[in-house]
């Protein structure tokens, strides 16, 4: 579902911040490799190619992060007071609980196994919807 939902969250924000179309590609097309290549690491036999999967995930996920803050915030900086304020919340949301994803994983039975099944699932509910809800 994460390669429904998070494009349509990323173009919800970058349609409020009044973004280019261009940088709306940019900005969906990183989530969909980043989703990708997160979905390689759990799929992978190898721990190796494992991890390297998750790390270029978490890579990727970070330059979407920056691009969200620093591109598509600087659209929002033009446009009302209300949309800013509004952005702003959505995008901070978005880079706080977007960051706990890839911790969530390393420690989960998919990575590291540090955390059982049922505590990991209970996480990643917990972290969809923090990170969704408040898009609704």
């Amino acid at each position: 579902d994460w390669l429904f939902t998070t494009p349509l969250l990323l173009l919800d924000i970058a349609l409020l911040a009044d973004a280019d179309w261009r940088d709306i590609g940019a900005l969906v097309g990183l989530d969909a490799f980043m989703i990708v290549t997160g979905l390689g690491a759990t799929l992978m036999k190898i721990p190796t190619a494992r991890f390297a999967f998750w790390t270029i995930s978490t890579v990727a996920m970070l330059f979407l992060l920056y691009f969200l803050v620093a591109t598509v915030g600087a659209s929002a900086k033009e446009t009302s007071e209300e949309a800013q304020s509004t952005f702003r919340v959505l995008q901070w949301l978005i880079v706080i609980s977007w960051s706990v994803y890839p911790v969530a994983w390393l420690v989960g039975t998919e990575g590291l196994n540090l955390v059982g099944l049922y505590g990991e699932t209970l996480l990643f509910m917990i972290l969809d919807v923090l990170a969704k809800v408040g898009f609704g």
